[in-house]
């Protein structure tokens, strides 16, 4: 396999790239509200059962939580899907430049941001960038975007 082939192929094919590498850290973020999700609920929970509110507590098991648990299978699902994807098309690529998938691989992974080591955020970046995301999430919600 010549380094030139695989540049060119890939060059070619960016498009299908980005979608691959949008879709994982689309489904990544997803998976991040679901968690924050799931956190509150039990959070919630703990508060009912310190309160000694077990009535409420065990509500909180049937719609929160319940809502919450399946929110975060959803998303996992989706991530599933993704890595799926992004595997069928490591090997497209392999196909097209006549090699294992093995050796395709490395080449298109060092082209996928979704891949790379997320960057060391100092707190108040955190906090930013949750910031942006909740407004972010808010306004496709307000505007029926996400469904």
């Amino acid at each position: 396999m010549d380094m030139t082939d695989a540049d060119r192929v890939l060059g070619a094919r960016a498009g299908e790239l980005g979608n691959v590498d949008q879709a994982v850290m689309a489904e990544v973020v997803g998976i991040a509200q679901a968690v924050g999700d799931l956190r509150k609920a039990l959070d919630a929970l703990d508060g009912q059962l310190d309160a000694r509110q077990f009535e409420k507590a065990a509500a909180l098991g049937y719609q929160d939580i319940a809502s919450a648990f399946i929110f975060l299978q959803r998303t996992l699902g989706g991530l599933q899907s993704a890595e799926l994807n992004r595997h069928a098309f490591i090997s497209s690529i392999a196909e097209e430049l006549q090699c294992a998938h093995e050796d395709a691989e490395p080449l298109v992974v060092a082209r996928l941001q979704c891949l790379k080591p997320r960057p060391e955020l100092t707190q108040e970046e955190l906090a930013a960038s949750r910031a942006r995301l909740r407004r972010r999430i808010e306004e496709i919600g307000s505007n029926g975007e996400g469904q």
